[in-house]
């Protein structure tokens, strides 16, 4: 008989929730089958079996996990079935189960429960809630319901977000520098290779790939701090053997930050490729954890119109987090003398300075503004 342990998903949580069962109590499983599905702060996170049998279940829907707890076992069919309640049960006779993250953004948008009702689902995700809210018939009723709310749940994905600024600013002295790019060559460049690539190529890809290409040139860059032995337990550090860009993704569902892993072998077509299909599943509510994890620096997106200047939290565990402004239009002096009309963004460098210091932080910034304009 195996044990059905529930691992250790992300740092940010120490708890999850159980939100769906992929395989029947007591039907016949294969090694490698998902069975069941978690859902943490940010992702929902498929379990598979570890061996071949039956599935005995001993946690319901809607349970909340910790990790190491057993949630079911996979026997060789001898052992008896645990007595499990129905997922229909936990939901109560008024409706389905309704998950945490789900709650939250009803609440938020003030849906209809019948509406949640008529998915017709055992099981209410925040993907299901999130798709209901695309059609956009949100009452002005319920708008101005929530408006006269006083106190209203965090959603898990911000409350995520709170949690690792809180540990950023409690626990990394950080320093910050920005240097401005003249944005035209790069727009011409980027529109060139989108047109050679044939994919969407812009400034946040160029900004990626000029990242990934430095990891050799600046390893502190990437590196992460740590506790060294010994009483004093005087901070040391822990280079990372790739560079592991994430990148701020915020579609109006949640903070998210999906990490390209080992971002330097990538070409700028399959940077472009990844961060459109992260973006969809942004929209969709849809990563799993393997997509968020494994980050050893961050690039921060902030291209709303109107943003002059950035400054981003250093992630807990990283060094750097790299913003990249909203272009801007402005009047300048060539080598000539005369007037002319150029566009320029802002990119601003966040570092741990026990790490990093001004003078490092100002060369990779420079070498990022070289790299991106070739």
């Amino acid at each position: 008989m195996t044990e059905l342990r529930v691992p250790k998903l992300n740092n940010n949580d120490t708890e999850y929730l159980l939100v769906e069962w992929l395989a029947e109590d007591g039907a016949g499983v294969l090694k490698g089958d998902p069975v069941v599905v978690l859902e943490t702060s940010k992702a929902a996170e498929e379990l598979a079996a570890e061996s071949d049998g039956v599935l005995r279940r001993t946690a319901e829907t809607g349970a909340t996990c910790r990790p190491g707890e057993v949630i079911a076992y996979v026997s060789d069919g001898s052992a008896p079935a645990p007595a499990v309640a129905d997922p229909g049960a936990a939901a109560g006779a008024g409706g389905p189960f309704v998950t945490a993250p789900a709650q939250a953004l009803i609440d938020e948008h003030g849906v209809d429960p019948a509406r949640i009702r008529a998915l017709g689902k055992k099981v209410i995700k925040r993907a299901d809630v999130a798709a209901l809210l695309d059609d956009g018939s949100t009452s002005q009723m319920q708008a101005q319901k929530r408006a006269q709310m006083q106190v209203q749940p965090l959603p898990a994905v911000q409350r995520a977000v709170a949690a690792a600024v809180t540990r950023s600013h409690r626990t990394i002295p950080a320093a910050f520098t920005a240097v401005k790019l003249d944005a035209g060559p790069a727009t011409a460049r980027a529109r060139a290779l989108s047109k050679e690539a044939r994919a969407l190529i812009g400034l946040p890809e160029l900004l990626v790939s000029a990242v990934a290409s430095l990891h050799g040139q600046f390893p502190m860059c990437f590196a992460e701090v740590v506790v060294a032995d010994g009483p004093a337990g005087e901070p040391a550090v822990r280079p990372s053997p790739a560079p592991n860009v994430g990148v701020t993704v915020d579609v109006g569902t949640g903070l998210y930050v999906p990490v390209l892993r080992d971002a330097g072998r990538l070409s700028l077509k399959e940077i472009a490729e990844r961060l459109a299909a992260y973006r969809t599943k942004a929209s969709r509510a849809a990563f799993r954890e393997d997509d968020l994890a494994g980050g050893n620096i961050v690039v921060t997106l902030h291209t709303d119109t109107a943003v002059l200047l950035a400054v981003p939290i250093v992630f807990p565990g990283q060094t750097c987090a790299l913003s990249l402004c909203a272009p801007q239009h402005e009047l300048a002096l060539d080598a000539a003398g005369n007037v002319v009309k150029r566009t320029t963004v802002t990119l601003g460098l966040a570092f741990d300075h026990r790490l990093v210091n001004g003078r490092e932080a100002a060369m990779f910034l420079n070498a990022v503004r070289k790299a991106i304009t070739p």
